[in-house]
């Protein structure tokens, strides 16, 4: 059941927006890329980073027409009256929007890929990173009471993610240690996850009102 209702969310996502934003996407890499140094990890790194972050862009685009929408529309209230729980729902929207993202931004990738031979755990670390983002993101969004503040939380979403930037850079700059920068910055975006998840609650959920 959820696998089909991750697919009508995909069909309704992936549009002509979608491929102008892939597009987009493309070009940005491609003009980015020219700064990058194949051999050098850390500019690697960096460009993975800023990847994610325009991941972190396109989910926030693509939660507009499924979980937004739908949150606005009441729905996620009649699922969740018809017994169905928090970990359905969670699972519903980061499969529709996670993939949705993965596959708008997929040429970009593959144009990253080629232009710096990046590894299999540079690789793991974009898709993790992603993971989390969208996973913080579906939460934050239902959790939403007041849907009149969504482009506030919106903006918040993409400011926290320039703040985790931010902080684990500085530890690399710090530190000179790639792994150090890996794990402050992977242990902020779990911690935060935790934090929202653990505020999470069916009637939290189910009160929605503009």
């Amino acid at each position: 059941m959820v696998i089909k209702l991750i697919g009508l969310d995909l069909k309704k996502t992936l549009d002509k927006n979608a491929l102008l934003m892939a597009f987009f996407g493309l070009v940005f890499t491609y003009l980015s890329s020219f700064s990058l140094e194949e051999g050098l990890s850390i500019s690697r790194l960096m460009g993975i980073e800023g990847l994610a972050f325009l991941f972190l862009i396109f989910a926030l685009e693509f939660s507009k027409a499924s979980l937004q929408e739908d949150k606005a529309k009441k729905k996620i209230e009649f699922v969740l009256a018809n017994g169905l729980g928090i970990k359905f729902l969670v699972i519903k929207y980061f499969g529709a929007i996670y993939l949705s993202s993965l596959i708008t931004l997929l040429p970009a990738i593959l144009l990253f890929s080629f232009k710096t031979r990046i590894s299999v755990l540079e690789i793991f670390n974009f898709l993790l990173t992603s993971g989390l983002y969208t996973n913080f993101l579906i939460l934050k969004i239902l959790n939403t009471v007041n849907m009149n503040k969504m482009a506030g939380i919106q903006n918040k979403i993409i400011l926290l993610g320039i703040l985790i930037l931010m902080v684990s850079i500085n530890i690399y700059i710090f530190t000179s240690m790639i792994k150090l920068y890996l794990i402050s910055k992977f242990l902020i975006l779990i911690t935060i996850n935790i934090f929202v998840a653990l505020r999470t609650n069916k009637e939290r959920i189910g009160v929605t009102y503009f």
